[in-house]
């Protein structure tokens, strides 16, 4: 019996530092993601949430210059941006923005996604050179355009001149009626390769198992698109939709380049606005106080995309 007892005890103690040499390993493995993550997370705190936190500051401050003191105003940036007819025309500008180039690069990059999802050769070198818009500076697009554009020296006034398609030079950017259409085809222009090359990778991954079995069925070109193609890429789509609507309604350079909000207004869109009230009206509160309400729309349009839009499964 007490042998038992001894080896009992003496297999109980190694098992107890067995499991304590394993509840160390596991502490020092748990430590180690922390520590990979943790100094993204100082990065993030530092270059997001200090301005965040800045900006949601000055809003409540009558701020005019940066680097300057205002008085505590508290809602009052508030209440002027929210009875403000310029902030809710520029949120109409903003909408047809966004939904013009939602609609033009969804059409081109699907279009041009669907023709290259082949192994010929030529799509091969197609899906090469159709990258060329995206990589380009925007400022180099806004000089390029500009000079096709331009109403006294641009190619297309001079194109359309000596054809007789025109009488007299066309300033399309100079235009009220034209100008937003132009920017959100340059901007559509600009963009859709990178939506394209995304919806091709995820066109590649399809089984072509789905296809061939559409084809017994005698689905069509349009029913194949429609029952096989837009259900395999709901993952890609509904991503693109999120991040790329956000991601169009914050575009401020190629506008600012173009038109910097012209003429009289009809391209100032939500952050064209707030950069004009901010460093050309000097009002760092009011413009403070646009950034916060306009997040939080945004953050709400998110929040409601991903209840209603993300996929089931």
């Amino acid at each position: 019996m007490k042998k038992e007892e001894a080896i009992y005890k003496s297999s109980a103690l190694v098992s107890s530092k067995k499991s304590s040499q394993i509840v160390k390993k596991h502490r020092k493995k748990s430590f180690v993601p922390y520590l990979l993550v943790g100094p993204l997370v100082i990065w993030i705190l530092i270059t997001v949430f200090l301005p965040l936190s800045s900006v949601i500051k000055e809003s409540f401050f009558s701020t005019g210059f940066v680097g300057t003191e205002g008085e505590f105003v508290g809602f009052q940036n508030y209440f002027n941006v929210l009875t403000s007819e310029i902030y809710w025309s520029s949120w109409g500008k903003s909408l047809f923005w966004v939904i013009g180039n939602m609609l033009i690069q969804t059409i081109l990059a699907f279009s041009v996604a669907l023709l290259l999802n082949n192994s010929r050769r030529i799509s091969k070198i197609a899906r090469t050179w159709m990258i060329i818009p995206w990589i380009i500076p925007t400022i180099v697009v806004a000089i390029f355009w500009q000079w096709i554009l331009n109403g006294s020296y641009g190619i297309l006034n001079n194109f359309l001149l000596s054809i007789g398609a025109i009488q007299e030079p066309l300033n399309l950017l100079g235009n009220s009626d034209w100008s937003l259409p132009i920017i959100i085809f340059i901007n559509s222009w600009h963009w859709f390769p990178f939506l394209a090359v995304i919806l091709l990778a995820g066109l590649s991954g399809i089984p072509e198992e789905l296809y061939e079995a559409s084809a017994m069925d005698g689905a069509n070109k349009w029913q194949e698109f429609w029952n096989v193609t837009l259900p395999s890429l709901q993952h890609t789509t509904f991503a693109l939709g999120l991040v790329g609507t956000l991601w169009m309604f914050n575009i401020f350079d190629l506008i600012q380049s173009l038109t910097e909000g012209g003429p009289a207004g009809s391209t100032t869109t939500i952050p064209v606005l707030i950069y004009q009230e901010a460093f050309e009206s000097y009002a760092l509160g009011n413009a403070s106080a646009m950034s916060v309400i306009t997040a939080i729309f945004m953050i709400g349009f998110a929040i409601t995309f991903v209840k209603f839009a993300a996929p089931k499964d």
